[in-house]
């Protein structure tokens, strides 16, 4: 008996090599294509609207955030509280950020941040066409792909059961420091064919700053010179 279980655990073990070794950027978002749906639903994420229920944990005063997405360069969000209102906006290298009636123009940190929150958005289809800037590690449970964009990059911690992205790490420097954005994924459900997040938990550093659940969401057709 044993030696039975002993062989057992020896092919087992070779195999799982065997599988390491064959493992690829490629590979791994090609399953997680086929996890989400399939590429005709997951070509509806390249342009979408949503409602998003904040629940602020470090403050007592929720709120509401309206995104707008077009991958992969575009993103506006809404920030709707009892006692002000914030809207972002990035399309391409170019964001403002304007509070109430005063509005600035987005730079240096500020606007690496912005574009870490629309690179988390980032679905398989988009990473797919990022290939080339993509490096694949393999931790306990997870595929860690990780994308760079000059300084700053996004690692996507993908299911190995079920090809999902559970969390996204953005990473940027401010100066001589570092700063880390955590966005954990959960309740997955399909939305007209393809698989979307419906509750986001995010923390900056390490403090929860927030508990997102998806209200709403639509997808819309991408117009011509929209952005």
């Amino acid at each position: 008996m044993n030696i039975i279980l002993k062989t057992f655990l020896s092919i087992t073990f070779i195999s799982t090599l065997l599988s390491a070794s064959e493992l690829s950027s490629e590979n791994i978002i090609q399953k997680m294509i086929v996890a989400y749906g399939g590429e005709n639903n997951l070509e509806k994420l390249a342009s979408y609207e949503q409602t998003w229920d904040i629940e602020a944990k470090t403050t007592n005063k929720n709120g509401t955030d309206n995104r707008k997405v077009m991958m992969p360069d575009f993103l506006s969000t809404e920030l709707i509280y009892p006692h002000k209102t914030e809207i972002r906006i990035l399309a391409k290298d170019s964001a403002t950020k304007q509070f109430g009636n005063r509005k600035i123009q987005a730079q240096g940190p500020m606007l690496d941040a912005m574009k870490l929150q629309l690179m988390r958005l980032f679905n398989p289809l988009v990473l797919k066409n990022k290939l080339k800037d993509i490096t694949l590690h393999v931790k306990e449970n997870s595929y860690l792909i990780s994308l760079k964009n000059n300084t700053i990059t996004a690692e996507y911690f993908v299911s190995k059961n079920n090809f999902l992205v559970e969390k996204v790490i953005g990473r940027l420097k401010m100066g001589s420091h570092k700063m880390e954005f955590l966005t954990i994924y959960e309740d997955y459900k399909s939305v007209d064919g393809v698989l979307v997040h419906h509750k986001e938990i995010k923390y900056a550093g390490s403090v929860n700053t927030a508990i997102m659940r998806l209200k709403d969401m639509k997808f819309i057709q991408i117009e011509e010179n929209s952005i």
